[in-house]
């Protein structure tokens, strides 16, 4: 086997396997958000702030709740983005790859 071939191979390897977590991480997000949408809850849970004294400073629990379902959302957008990312990026590239790798027969 010719070094480029190698080259190609291991590329089109690499771009696969980083467009199958892509996909994971899409499949992942969409069963968090569309049937198990509890899944994620107790990652943000938040407390009410502490002074330095020690002393809890009084907050609102609906301000709370508010925030860790906005965290939750910025965390489906990013977590989305980046697979989305994976997938529209290493497609190409395997096609690319693995397309010259079986003209170098």
């Amino acid at each position: 086997m010719s070094l480029k071939k190698a080259y190609l191979y291991l590329v089109s390897v690499i771009s696969l396997v980083i467009w199958v977590v892509g996909a994971i991480m899409l499949l992942n997000l969409a069963l968090k958000t569309w049937v198990f949408p509890n899944a994620d809850r107790g990652y943000y849970v938040q407390s009410c702030p502490v002074a330095p004294d020690g002393k809890t400073i009084a907050c609102d629990e609906a301000a709370l709740k508010k925030q860790a379902e906005e965290n939750r959302s910025s965390e489906r957008q990013s977590t989305a983005a980046q697979a989305l990312a994976m997938i529209v990026i290493a497609a190409p590239v395997w096609y690319f790859h693995w397309r010259l790798a079986k003209k170098e027969v």
